[in-house]
């Protein structure tokens, strides 16, 4: 991720930050803007203005729970771009359920951010629009883990966001990598290959990269987990998980893919990087991309030995595994050009 300034003094600021720790001033995500923006108190309560360009905004209805993306005052919602995708989400009562509602609500924060900048279609599921996305986030303990994707609908079982308990599944699991945001960004993977795969003509090349989808699903999902298994190390999958279908083996492709954009792009903007490796542009092939994150990778992988912890990335980008993050790239990158050519044009 980039990094963020206060629009105001110019002091760097943290992607959730609601006020300067520098100048005090109130601060809010714009999100059609990107960007941090220093406000004003507005003609009315509750209202703020843009001092830079004079527009009018009011803080998210979620503001009070962690919330800073800001909503203008004549949309007719009071929730923000993220949390209108929202759908079911814990009472409020349940204290310890909104602590891992606020946890997850940030990380879908910055997954939006990330999808947004991106170019890759971020649509609220409305009457008029009942193939856009929507989030189930919910805490049900003791119940069966719900976490999924079907049908444009991502649920996220809130017990993830409870460090915990997800690091014990990830032992039961024996993975070495497990967050919330990996879940969210593997789940939206789902999302987006009917939009940029099943959808269009790339539906062979597809197969040909990732094996056929139309192997029956809940067979291969309920054969990788028929068994108490030891991960099996194939260098062709990025994740024991991925071997399981050719779909969740893009899901994890996809996932992987944006774990490195945006990883890469925030080491280069905290001026982390080693040699001549900087920061590719969004237009980059994946051969510089995955260049960048190698030398990256080693040097935080590296440090993170040195503190006595687990490597940060602990995975293998074989020749395999960069063919599937390339397929994916240029699946984005052309969407993205696209969505740049028609904009221009309107």
């Amino acid at each position: 991720m980039r990094s963020f300034q206060c629009s105001r003094c110019g002091a760097a600021a943290a992607f959730e930050a609601a006020r300067c720790a520098s100048c005090g001033a109130a601060l809010g995500y714009v999100s059609d803007r990107h960007m941090l923006a220093a406000l004003d108190a507005g003609p009315e309560p509750e209202t703020l203005c843009d001092e830079a360009s004079g527009a009018m905004w009011q803080r998210c209805l979620n503001a009070a729970w962690g919330c800073n993306w800001m909503v203008a005052v004549d949309e007719l919602t009071t929730w923000c771009r993220s949390c209108r995708l929202t759908r079911s989400r814990p009472d409020v009562a349940r204290t310890d359920a909104i602590e891992t509602w606020m946890r997850a609500e940030a990380d879908k924060r910055r997954l939006v951010h990330q999808l947004d900048t991106l170019g890759l279609p971020v649509e609220e599921r409305t009457g008029d629009a009942p193939h856009g996305l929507v989030f189930d986030l919910v805490h049900l303990p003791g119940e069966p883990a719900l976490t999924g994707h079907r049908n444009g609908v991502i649920t996220l079982d809130l017990l993830e966001a409870d460090e915990g308990h997800r690091d014990a599944l990830r032992h039961q699991l024996d993975e070495s990598f497990r967050t919330v945001l990996g879940h969210l960004r593997h789940e939206v993977g789902h999302y987006y290959w009917a939009r940029l795969v099943g959808q269009s003509d790339y539906l062979g090349g597809f197969r040909q990269v990732f094996g056929d989808e139309r192997v029956d699903y809940s067979d291969a999902i309920a054969a990788h987990y028929s068994t108490a298994r030891v991960a099996q190390s194939d260098d062709r999958y990025i994740s024991d998980y991925a071997q399981a279908h050719p779909l969740e083996d893009w899901a994890e492709s996809f996932a992987h893919y944006l774990h490195i954009l945006d990883a890469t792009g925030t080491a280069a903007a905290q001026g982390l990087t080693i040699d001549d490796h900087r920061r590719p542009d969004s237009m980059a092939t994946i051969a510089e991309v995955v260049d960048s994150w190698r030398a990256i990778a080693q040097a935080v992988n590296a440090v993170s030995a040195s503190l006595g912890s687990p490597p940060m990335y602990p995975f293998v980008l074989s020749e395999a595994v960069v063919e599937k993050l390339g397929f994916v790239h240029d699946r984005v990158v052309e969407h993205t050009e696209r969505v740049r050519f028609y904009s221009s044009t309107v």
